[in-house]
């Protein structure tokens, strides 16, 4: 079973996102039925503090709603960050490489991210702005090796959660 974070549970609430499964078509009064969908990519939450900088990001990437690198640079009362959306993939051949600018500076984050044991498996079901969300399929660890870089300074990144997904997810509004 994975632990989540907060952060952890607000970047798989990023995985199925807060759009409506359901569209009204032409004179019908009634909505599409909500179907199952295919969803598969990364969640990588890391945080680091050495050399006078303290840094915790979020890579994620999502086959269906694209990929965003998030970056905070300070501590959450005093931080400052940005986030990038990009439809290139961070993790290309067990090499991550993600960057984003943060007060005029390059935020780099870099490093390796393998798949490794087994396949966990997953089944959720929550409530997300008035919709019911339902997502079921596999949840794969990542073992990381990851730093960031940020004005001329190197952090070593701790990396929880990271994993590879491959999901099904089920919109339904809540009436």
């Amino acid at each position: 079973m994975n632990k989540l974070t907060s952060r952890g549970r607000a970047a798989a609430g990023l995985l199925v996102g807060a759009i409506a499964g359901a569209v009204s078509t032409g004179t019908s009064a009634q909505a599409a039925a909500p179907e199952w969908k295919a969803e598969h990519g990364i969640v990588i939450e890391c945080s680091g503090d050495a050399h006078g900088v303290q840094v915790w990001t979020s890579v994620y990437e999502n086959q269906r709603y694209g990929n965003i690198v998030q970056v905070v640079i300070g501590g959450p009362d005093a931080g400052h960050g940005n986030s990038r959306n990009s439809d290139d993939k961070f993790l290309v051949d067990g090499v991550v490489k993600a960057s984003v600018k943060v007060d005029g500076k390059r935020a780099a984050v870099k490093g390796t991210a393998e798949r490794y044991g087994a396949r966990s498996k997953v089944y959720e079901e929550f409530d997300d702005a008035g919709i019911l969300i339902k997502t079921r399929g596999f949840h794969r660890q990542l073992e990381t090796d990851l730093v960031a870089t940020y004005a001329g300074k190197t952090v070593p990144l701790t990396c929880d959660p990271a994993f590879y997904y491959d999901l099904e997810v089920k919109k339904i509004p809540i009436t």
